[in-house]
């Protein structure tokens, strides 16, 4: 069907027939169904939305223009705010989110603010969750590519809900795993976002998160460690006494598993700590001979799915693609840090091999220090280390510990005392 001339109204936006055809198969759309292939006919043809080819209303919610929103609402010039505007059935929340992921200052004279206008509109009786024609609300797209957690959190706090169900199944929260959006996966946990919700295909966020990267992993970690009530040691980058964020954060020098911005913190927490803080003693390390090998740049398995799916991916340092860096360690000095220790994996399953076989992959957050620990290198301590990122560790795959350089030759893993998950 040749696509209809644009005019004013339809924001430059058609459905062509082949896309009309899969939007109307009754119920949620399975991959196999063509819910792929109408993601991709989505994603196309809204690539040719103009928002100057939309009505007046609907241009001043997309530009947050505050006091034009305002000034046609309150003059009784706006159109009913629970309708939609464009072939695509856009709400005007949806508008407004669109405007501020897409917009970048604003037309001479419009004061764009785009959060006033979101709130503004939705306490005057603009529904927060109008689905549009994949059954995407605001909520699903503030999550997506330039995701807005400021907007997302005005959204939710009028009422939007964080587990409606677009046309394929799927929640908002698998657009911010998705896109990495770390900060909407924490607005939208702390509004009760559920991670046992099924799409189309049977796949749950509690399936899905572990693929996304580890930014995404400590989050949700965190977060379902919160909701059931425990805690574990550095579950968030903050004073373990006064729970501040801000300036510089020291470990304990005993166990190195804790955080205290001051001496002062430090002491007067130190009845509480006594009876956690686990030194590191032969008992409860194990030392280990790092071998370096370059292997060739490593890549992350989420970045590289986001680039084949076409979601935007940060670029990252190239030290992050590094397979191997001896650290630089003065003679007599020892180096506190914590590390990342991975099993190897299986191409077969895409998981943990079943057999504790092959290199463990050892680094620290900066790649100051790229390692593998080989099991003939030290058969107790890598088979300790070994079981307890399989036993401890997020999917059985890989685990966060303190650990000492005493030398490039000299690793000890504090093995008994798995940390929260880190962003690295």
């Amino acid at each position: 069907m040749p696509a209809l001339p644009a005019k004013i109204g339809n924001g430059g936006l058609v459905v062509p027939e082949p896309m009309r055809d899969l939007i109307d198969i009754p119920g949620r759309l399975q991959i196999e169904q063509g819910g792929q292939a109408l993601r991709t006919l989505y994603q196309r043809n809204s690539s040719g939305f103009q928002y100057k080819l939309l009505n007046d209303f609907a241009q001043k919610c997309f530009l947050g223009d505050i006091k034009g929103v305002r000034r046609m609402v309150e003059g009784g010039k706006a159109p009913p705010l629970d309708g939609t505007e464009t072939p695509y059935e856009y709400g005007y929340a949806m508008l407004v989110v669109s405007g501020g992921q897409r917009m970048i200052g604003g037309p001479s004279g419009v004061k764009v603010d785009h959060k006033a206008t979101l709130r503004y509109l939705l306490e005057h009786g603009a529904p927060p969750d109008v689905p549009d024609i994949v059954g995407y609300t605001a909520l699903h797209h503030v999550c997506m590519a330039h995701s807005r957690p400021d907007l997302a959190r005005i959204l939710l706090e009028h009422g939007a809900d964080p587990n409606s169900q677009d046309k394929f199944g799927s929640v908002p929260l698998m657009g911010a795993f998705q896109n990495n959006s770390v900060e909407a996966v924490e607005v939208l946990m702390e509004f009760g976002a559920k991670l046992d919700i099924e799409d189309a295909d049977g796949c749950t966020p509690d399936e899905f998160y572990i693929k996304c990267g580890p930014t995404i992993t400590a989050a949700v970690q965190k977060w379902k460690r919160k909701r059931s009530g425990e805690s574990t040691a550095m579950d968030e980058k903050r004073c373990a006494a006064c729970g501040s964020s801000a300036g510089t954060l020291k470990f304990c020098n005993a166990c190195h598993a804790i955080r205290y911005c001051s001496k002062q913190c430090q002491r007067s927490h130190w009845s509480l700590h006594k009876t956690r803080c686990i030194p590191f003693s032969a008992d409860s390390t194990v030392t280990l001979t790092p071998f370096y090998e370059d292997i060739g740049p490593v890549m992350s398995l989420a970045d590289v799915a986001r680039s084949a799916f076409g979601f935007p991916v940060e670029k990252q340092p190239a030290r992050n693609a590094r397979s191997v860096q001896i650290p630089y360690i003065r003679p007599g000095e020892t180096k506190k840090i914590i590390i990342k220790v991975q099993v190897p994996f299986s191409l077969e399953t895409g998981g943990p091999t079943k057999e504790e076989l092959g290199d463990l992959m050892v680094y620290d957050k900066r790649r100051n220090f790229v390692c593998r620990i080989r099991r003939a290198d030290g058969e107790d301590g890598y088979l300790k280390l070994s079981r307890s990122v399989r036993a401890y560790g997020v999917a059985g795959a890989k685990a966060y510990f303190p650990a000492e350089l005493k030398s490039k030759d000299e690793l000890i893993v504090k093995y008994k005392e798995v940390l929260g998950e880190q962003p690295f």
